[in-house]
Formats: C-alpha cells, structure tokens, sequence
C-alpha cells in the first residue's frame, strides 16, 4: 500500500513560534508527522511518500525527519504554493498512478484510531473508495452526502452538506482511481476559492458508479491543528503547549 501524506501546507502560526510547518505541531510532546506514520505501523506493507513544501525541507530539515522516522520513503517537494491539496497530490502521479492501494492523509490533522481497523473494514466492504468521517457542521471542513445504505454519494469542500464532516483520511483501491478523478477534477476546474481539495475528486468516482463508504468516529478521536486556534485548543485539552 501506498501512504501519501499531505505536509505541504502553509504554516499559519505566529512568528514567535519560529514559523515550524504543522506537521510538526506537537501533540502531547510528539510532532504530528511523528504520529502518523507510527499510526501506520498496523498497515502491512507500506509505502510512504510525503509531500512537503521545499522551503520547509531547507529551513527545518524534515528530509532529515523522514529519514530517521521512515528510510526509504520518498518526498516530493512543492517549489512553491500549489492549486490545493489534490495538486500538490498529484506531484506524486509516479509513485502512485497504478493499482496498489492508497491511502492520502492530511499532515495537519491527526485522528486516534487504528488505521488497519479502518483500512480492512474497506476492504471487507469491497470498498472501491472511502474516507473517515466525524460529526461536525462547520464549514473549514469537507463534508460527504450518505445514501441511505451508507454509501457516499456526493463530496463538498467547505460546504455543510451533511454532519459528515471528512477527517483527511482517504482510501483508494487503486491509486490510478484517484489520479483520474483529481485529473478530471481540475480538468472541470471544480476548484473552491481558486483551490483543489482531494475530497471532491470522490464526485468523479461517484458519476462512474464506484463503491465509496465512510468510516464514522467520534468527535474526540479527531484532532485538527490547521490553525493557531485549533492548536491552542489541541494545547488545552492536552495540558500542555503543542506547536513549538
């Protein structure tokens, strides 16, 4: 399986903080890329690629990181702001364009769940796609429309379509499935505020009539940290401070 995390977001923090990436916002004393690749040791077989922002790669060596937490994984590096999440996806078309398994997660965000839990109930379903979903309302999220036997039938970046709200946790059975639907996505320029989100490529899969579930937590389990808000939130909760 190929595991592509997303770190190539532009850090919102506060100078004072040293302008670290959010993949290295600290929850509980441990960065959160730390914590996402640990969470895939269930996985059998697995294949990271980390997309970072080169700027981030220069100023505060995370190829050195990624090499200590995962050798033989493979960076692709943004030179400069991408179109979106689903672009800066796509500079990873080598590696994951074929029918191995993928699964995207989002570098600032962390949910405490058993991966292989989620990744073999896919698989059980006979899942063609699926994302991890938790209750929310409000609109920073991405949102799935459920049928009424659970499948996924509509996707929606920023848009409250439902209280499903996606936890940036996405899972193809073939790779190649999502590098069409990203593709025919911009082709479409289905962008949101000038921008391309992984979560509605799932509308392309879901006009070619695929299979597409969610895995629903709880609220708890969830743990965004996309802003200086949200981290001092994660902080709070936590009893200590998260982003350093």
């Amino acid at each position: 399986m190929n595991v592509l995390i997303l770190a190539a977001a532009q850090s919102e923090s506060n100078s004072d903080d040293g302008n670290y990436p959010l993949c290295l916002a600290e929850i509980r004393g441990v960065p959160l890329i730390q914590r996402i690749i640990q969470a895939c040791t269930s996985l059998a077989t697995v294949h990271f690629i980390v997309a970072f922002r080169r700027s981030d790669i220069e100023e505060f060596h995370l190829d050195n990181i990624l090499e200590i937490l995962a050798p033989t994984s493979k960076i692709v590096s943004a030179g400069k702001e991408t179109q979106g999440a689903a672009c800066t996806a796509l500079l990873a078309t080598g590696y994951i364009d074929n029918a191995d398994e993928l699964l995207i997660i989002s570098g600032n965000e962390f949910i405490d769940i058993d991966y292989a839990t989620v990744v073999d109930d896919f698989r059980e379903r006979r899942l063609d796609a699926g994302t991890v979903t938790f209750p929310s309302i409000h609109p920073r999220y991405s949102y799935v429309r459920l049928s009424e036997d659970g499948g996924v039938i509509e996707a929606a970046e920023r848009r409250p379509i439902s209280r499903h709200a996606t936890a940036g946790f996405y899972w193809f059975a073939r790779g190649a499935d999502f590098v069409r639907a990203a593709q025919a996505m911009i082709y479409k320029d289905a962008a949101v505020n000038g921008k391309f989100y992984v979560c509605p490529a799932l509308n392309e899969l879901v006009l070619e009539q695929v299979r597409i579930g969610q895995f629903a937590i709880d609220l708890d389990q969830y743990s965004p940290l996309k802003t200086p808000r949200q981290i001092m939130q994660e902080d709070m909760e936590t009893g200590k401070r998260s982003y350093r």
